[in-house]
């Protein structure tokens, strides 16, 4: 599964988050410290917004797979 960190002004994804479950990728955002002022997380592009997230394809990926 994966998750998506956002800029929750500007809705840009910044970086994708590939684990296990939703344990591991939560644990994962918890460590890399991102201020959750300025960034989210979630697991739906769309979140229930009109336009969704933007994914220019021009963000990190991080494996916490096992």
């Amino acid at each position: 599964m994966k998750a998506y960190i956002y800029n929750v002004e500007t809705k840009e994804v910044v970086a994708e988050i590939k684990g296990d479950d939703n344990k591991s990728i939560e644990a994962k955002f918890d460590e890399i410290g991102y201020d959750t002022d300025e960034y989210g997380l979630t697991y739906s592009q769309a979140f229930g917004t009109v336009d969704g997230l933007i994914i220019d394809g021009d963000f990190e990926v991080i494996d916490v797979r096992g």
